[in-house]
This record gives C-alpha cells, structure tokens and sequence, in this order.
C-alpha cells in the first residue's frame, strides 16, 4: 500500500525545460522569434557551431546592433561577432498571438541574426539578447534562451548503461545467494544494531548529501544525482572490507540485504519530499524527478535477490560454486567495471576541482565517521561500531547511477553521475591505506599470540616433567 500511494501522489508531478525565448514585450520596436524547440543544443568539446534566431524590427529604425551574452560562460560561450541579414522568407510561428509581433510581422523588417556557440562542460546555460540602436541610453532587452550544452553520445555509452545494469543484478543476486536466514532470524530478536544501522544510513547519508548540496550551491541534475547517492542503501563492496577489517560479516550482509530492500520505498520517498526542494538549473522551470522510471530501476533489486535466494535453498550445489567462484569474480568485475567508468566518464575530471573533492570526501568519510559515532553511542561493540560504520559510508553506487540514468534527458544524466562517480572513487581511499597496515598488525598480533601459547604450553610440560622425575627420585629412595 506505502508503495502503491507513493506512485499515485508522484504521478502529478510536472516539469520541464523553460519554454522558447521569452521575448521583449515592453519595447514594440523589436520582437525576436527563436522557431525551433526552444533551446540552442550544442556538444561539449566540440568545435564551435552557428546558431540563428530571427528578429523583427520596426521600419522606423535603421541602424542597430545585436550582442549576445551567455550567463555560464563556463558552459557556453558565444562570439562576440554576430552576423545580421535580412530574411528571405516572412516567419509565421511567433511565440505568443500578441499584436506588437503581429504587426511587426507585416510591416516590420525581418532578419536573421547568426552567432557562434562553443561548449567548454556540459551544462546550461541562458543566452542574453540585447540590441543598440545609438539613441537608447541603455541595450534594449530583447530576450533569452536557454543553450544546453552535452555530449555526444556513443556506442561505448550504451554498453556502459547495459554494464551498470548487468553489474547491479549479479551483486544483489550474490547478496541474496550469501543469506543466512537463522542468522537474520537471531539479529531479529535481537534488533539493536539493526535498528541503529538502518537509521544511520537513511538519517545520516540524505542528511550529509541534501546539507553539503545547499553548503556548495548545487542545482539541478548535479545535485539530484548527488542527493540519490546519499538516499542510496549500503552497497554490497562494504561486506568484503567488513570481513577484511574483522567485522561483524553476518550482520553486514543482514544490513546490506534489508537496507536495499527498504530503498523500494525510502529512495522514492527522500526524493519526493527533500529531493522536491532541491533548486533546478538555469533555464530549466522545476527539477524533473522521474519517479516511475526510479521504481522500475528499483524493482530490479527484487527478482536478482530472490532468485539468489532460491539457488541457495533449492540448489545447494550450484549456490556454493556461486560462492566459491562469483565472489572473486565480482571482485574483479567490479575492478574493471571502474576502470570502464573513468573511461566512459572521463568528462569528471576535467572540471576536478577543490569543490568537487571536498564534495566528493564529505559523504563517505562523513558516514563512516557519523555512522560509528552512533554505533559507539547506542554502546554497541567495536566490531559492531566498525561494521555499522563502514556499512553507512559505503553507498551503492549502482542504485544512484539507476538513478541517473532514469532522467528523460541530456546533459541530465551526465550531470547527475558526476557526484556519485567522484564520491566512489574516494569512498575506497582510507581502506586502500589502512588495509595494509591493518593487515600488518594482524600479522604480527596473530605471531605474537601464537609464541604466547607455545611458550604457554612449553611452560606446562615443563613443570609436567619435573614433577615425574621427581617421582621416580622418590620411588629410587
């Protein structure tokens, strides 16, 4: 029913981009028409392409010049010449049935105004027009538009949108083939560190994602994209680091497995109530959510994990080659899976930047410290604070790109990984840090502990010898 009544109440929610060029309707001497869809598409890291607006002036002016101005030159830049000539043809579908555009239509001159756009990122951008006729004191506002920058797209993003999916259903199917049932039962009738790891991870995670969104001033797809990763279950990479670090690996597996079960219902939630206030883009009216698409990406977590399920009850056989074998295979998968990210994705790093680190760094290592801080708190163990943290820092990065790629458009869904993918590659550093040192001391303590009971023991048969030679000493007697 929860979930039926989410789809009902998302089903009316409306956005989009902002309509063609808002015009001048102020001034009666110009009107400037933009015929097309509405927007000026251009491609990132391509070379510059010319664009054409057409403009109606009155026949009283005869001299004037048009500039044009992009508000996110960091997006798109456009030249500072522009070409103006006069149309061959009249243009009939001006946008708003006003009489100013009418008249201007019959007895004004028309022409074509032709300018160069360049894409730097991808992003969007708003065009600026502005026309000088010598005798205003100030440019005369003619109107804008909004210029969306993206790229282009390739045979590599479409097999990079199928491995995402691909890899998303083998680790939820390995979660669901490594369910221990009789364990689960147990941490259910005793559900402390359950409860605490649930809480931290839809409390802290949206709480951090949604905070450092507004702290930095991201909008639109970036931040969405940024808020699903922090709305995202723990992902299944965090039970391997739980089991190296000497973690609590059943309760691991048990937060993964219910946390991702309850994303069907929190991920859409968070998104509709925290997500919906989230500011859009330049040009853009209202942020675009799309919730069905969300859901449908989400129902995927359910088949994979029962069918899991399933291998491990009815196949025993097969479910412990899975075991055996997948796990290491997802290990490896998942290497080269990142490798096929940063390749397909390698746009991230050109804007790289001290922000994005920063935004990047504060989820995981947030998570990990917040999430054991609550742990430490609620008096749990420390191998329960270590699991419950590492569990908390570590999202799914699969259900956010889900995420992402459920939006109906570009440049929304390259905007929309970028956060998730920077945050992913940093999420690992500390383990790749520790774990050596870590591993180290493990070593040592075990070498440590094992002379202890040799010495122990050598102690023992000692004392053991002693006494029967003092026996036979007396019996000699």
């Amino acid at each position: 029913m929860f979930l039926i009544w989410i789809l009902l109440t998302l089903l009316h929610q409306t956005s989009g981009l902002s309509a063609h060029i808002e015009g001048n309707t102020t001034n009666s001497q110009f009107k400037l028409i933009y015929p097309d869809e509405g927007a000026f598409t251009i491609f990132y890291d391509q070379p510059p392409a010319r664009h054409n607006v057409v403009l109606y002036v009155d026949k009283h002016i005869k001299n004037f010049t048009v500039s044009i101005e992009s508000t996110q030159t960091n997006i798109a830049r456009i030249s500072d010449t522009v070409d103006i000539s006069s149309c061959l043809e009249q243009h009939e579908n001006t946008p708003g049935n006003t009489t100013t555009s009418l008249s201007l239509q019959k007895t004004g001159a028309c022409y074509n105004v032709s300018f160069l756009i360049s894409a730097p990122y991808i992003g969007y951008s708003t065009a600026k027009f502005y026309a000088d006729t010598g005798s205003a004191s100030a440019d005369i506002y003619l109107g804008e538009a909004m210029i969306r920058s993206m790229r282009q797209r390739k045979f590599v993003d479409f097999m990079y949108t199928i491995t995402v999916k691909v890899m998303f259903t083998l680790m939820i199917l390995v979660m669901g083939n490594d369910l221990d049932v009789q364990t689960i039962k147990e941490h259910f009738r005793r559900p402390k560190a359950l409860i605490v790891a649930f809480v931290a991870q839809y409390t802290i995670m949206p709480a951090l994602s949604y905070g450092t969104i507004w702290m930095l001033g991201y909008t639109g797809s970036k931040a969405l994209g940024f808020f699903a990763m922090g709305c995202s279950p723990g992902g299944g990479i965090s039970n391997m680091y739980a089991k190296l670090f000497n973690g609590d690996l059943s309760i691991s597996i048990t937060m993964t497995t219910i946390n991702t079960a309850a994303s069907l219902g929190m991920l859409p939630l968070l998104l509709y109530t925290l997500g919906a206030t989230i500011p859009a883009d330049e040009g853009v009216d209202q942020m675009k959510i799309p919730f069905l698409s969300i859901l449908e990406s989400l129902a995927m977590i359910v088949v994979p994990l029962a069918i899991g399920a399933l291998i491990q009850f009815k196949l025993p056989r097969i479910s412990l080659i899975i075991r055996k074998g997948l796990n290491i295979l997802l290990m490896l998968i998942l290497l080269v899976f990142l490798m096929f990210t940063v390749f397909v994705n390698n746009y991230i790093f050109v804007k790289w930047d001290a922000e994005l680190m920063l935004a990047s760094c504060l989820l995981p290592y947030g998570g990990y410290l917040l999430g054991g801080l609550m742990a430490w708190a609620c008096r749990l163990n420390w191998m329960l604070i270590k699991t419950i943290s590492i569990e908390t820092g570590l999202q799914n990065t699969a259900v956010s790109l889900l995420v992402a790629m459920s939006l109906a458009s570009q440049p929304d869904v390259d905007l929309a990984i970028i956060l998730p993918i920077a945050s992913t590659i940093v999420s690992a550093a500390p383990f790749y840090i520790m774990l050596p040192v870590y591993l180290v001391r493990e070593r040592i303590l075990n070498k440590l502990k094992a002379k202890r009971e040799a010495d122990t023991e050598s102690g023992d048969n000692s004392e053991i010898g002693d006494e029967k030679l003092e026996m036979e000493l007396n019996n000699k007697s």
